[in-house]
């Protein structure tokens, strides 16, 4: 049956007069049909190639050739060969070798795995003058599809095809001040900018072709969405544009994820809320939006509720004020919120849960760390009530506390 599918297959390339270079286990086949004879099979370790995928699935149809002559590697070493699939430069190589008219190119400390290849942090290229020795080297940042974001003097960075010619030119930095993810996405393009003071952000492809003008604040730093990039106008607002410079959310916010997902944070000089991945609002808008170590405090129609910090509600916008209760000596893992509902105070668990309901004017003898004995003292009607973090009454009647904050 094996040997049957095979007999099919190169049935279907000699029809196709055409050259192809296959997955076979882990090594690439290459077939090679001119003029309705089979020229031969041939089988190498490596090929200076990248794979091509059937649309949507991970499956490997080709290994598509970079440069002619191609540099391929069998029994661990490196040669050439041409399109036809002949030895155009023997065995002899350690290393991939690019055949150019800059001169022989070494491709040293590349990384190949599932037929792709990638950099590793000591990658570089090394260009060989007529007498072998090393005229030229370019560290290299990242490859996509034989195209080098490469540098000679990691001041500034251009990008170089596999045949020596630069696609573009060596005057530009990464995105982040630090350098970070300064590397081509996986749809080849490069975020980047001029090595200039107050130069702005734009988008070249891996063979250096500008899609996105050099005009922005900021861009995202690595392109994985084509319709919703992150950028930054000149104004300081916020907004998403495709791959094409269309504006796909409009700039008016003050911020905006970087990666869009199903439910997406937004701000405006006025309001905050949630979009969904279509960009629809999703949810009220908010008065305010407040982050304190894990929770959000956040404010609607004037009130205020709690989130956690994956923006789900804990505690419902019902409350004119909620601030931090006390913490008691001889509990430390108390935690609470003190209150305010229809202008009376009251004390809430942090999941919402009532402790002491909201019905007192005053607020008294308020202390954020507070002795074992503590209680905490509300008034209503002038008279004092005193409770324990638990919600037991301990005392009633008097005057109490002079130090009151009263609606």
């Amino acid at each position: 049956m094996r040997y049957l599918l095979f007999i099919v297959f190169v049935l279907i390339q000699l029809s196709l007069k055409a050259q192809k270079f296959t997955p076979s286990g882990d090594k690439v086949s290459f077939f090679c049909c001119e003029e309705n004879t089979l020229a031969g099979v041939l089988t190498f370790d490596k090929v200076w190639g990248y794979p091509k995928y059937k649309k949507g699935t991970d499956t490997i149809i080709s290994i598509e050739p970079i440069v002619y002559p191609l540099p391929v590697e069998k029994d661990g070493k490196w040669g050439a060969i041409d399109k036809k699939g002949n030895v155009v430069h023997d065995f002899n190589s350690a290393y991939p070798t690019l055949y150019t008219d800059s001169g022989k190119v070494i491709l040293k400390n590349f990384s190949y795995k599932n037929f792709e290849w990638d950099d590793t942090p000591n990658s570089y290229l090394s260009v060989l003058d007529s007498t072998g020795a090393q005229k030229t080297k370019y560290i290299v940042e990242d490859v996509h599809k034989g195209s080098f974001l490469a540098t000679e003097d990691s001041l500034s960075w251009g990008i170089l095809g596999s045949d020596m010619k630069t696609l573009m030119p060596f005057e530009y930095i990464g995105p982040h001040h630090k350098g970070e993810e300064f590397i081509f996405s996986t749809l080849g393009y490069l975020t980047c900018r001029k090595n200039e003071a107050g130069s702005l952000f734009g988008v070249v492809n891996y063979k250096g072709k500008v899609v996105i003008p050099f005009k922005w604040k900021l861009l995202n730093y690595v392109i994985e969405d084509e319709d919703h990039i992150y950028a930054m106008n000149d104004y300081l607002k916020r907004g998403y544009i495709n791959i094409h410079g269309q504006t796909t959310l409009a700039f008016k916010y003050e911020s905006v994820p970087k990666v869009l997902t199903d439910s997406n944070f937004v701000m405006t000089e006025d309001y905050v809320y949630f979009l969904d991945r279509n960009l629809q609002q999703i949810g009220p808008r908010y008065d305010s939006f407040e982050r304190k170590g894990d929770l959000y405090f956040y404010k609607v129609k004037g009130k205020w509720g709690i989130m956690d910090e994956n923006y789900k509600v804990i505690i419902q916008p019902v409350y004119s004020t909620i601030m931090d209760g006390p913490r008691i000596k001889g509990n430390p893992e108390f935690r609470s919120y003190i209150v305010l509902k229809y202008g009376k105070y009251g004390l809430i668990k942090t999941d919402g849960t009532e402790i002491i309901k909201p019905a007192y004017e005053c607020l008294c003898g308020f202390s954020y760390y507070a002795p074992s004995n503590y209680y905490i003292e509300f008034k209503k009607e002038e008279v004092s009530y005193k409770y324990d973090e638990n919600g037991t009454l301990i005392e009633k009647g008097g005057k109490g506390s002079d130090a009151c904050f009263c609606e």
